[in-house]
């Protein structure tokens, strides 16, 4: 997994996904302060994203309110929760597949 910075946060995954996700999340690792923010420009500086690079993902699960779980290998997990005002993230695979999450709470995919 690859992250990339800016006012969202991208991971691309080695099967060419990209989660993009523009709203509050939070990152949680056993025995490790958590993460809970928005995506900015200081995302880089911050030690428990960092270590989002190189995680194998074990499990992801988008939910109908438009929250997304993703769980990794080691026990750590991603959250971002529905958001009221925002398309909280996307998520785009090969073949066309997407899937986002509406604002105010729902989800839209394409297949």
């Amino acid at each position: 997994m690859s992250l990339e910075f800016g006012f969202s946060l991208a991971l691309h995954t080695d099967r060419n996904c990209e989660i993009r996700i523009e709203s509050n999340f939070r990152v949680t690792e056993p025995g490790v302060k958590r993460f809970r923010g928005v995506p900015h420009t200081l995302l880089p500086e911050d030690s428990t994203v960092q270590r989002l690079i190189g995680r194998l993902v074990a499990y992801a699960y988008a939910s109908d309110d438009g929250g997304l779980l993703m769980e990794f290998a080691d026990r750590a997990s991603l959250v971002v929760p529905s958001n009221p005002d925002f398309e909280g993230w996307t998520v785009a695979a090969p073949e066309g597949f997407k899937a986002v999450s509406v604002a105010g709470g729902g989800l839209t995919v394409w297949d």
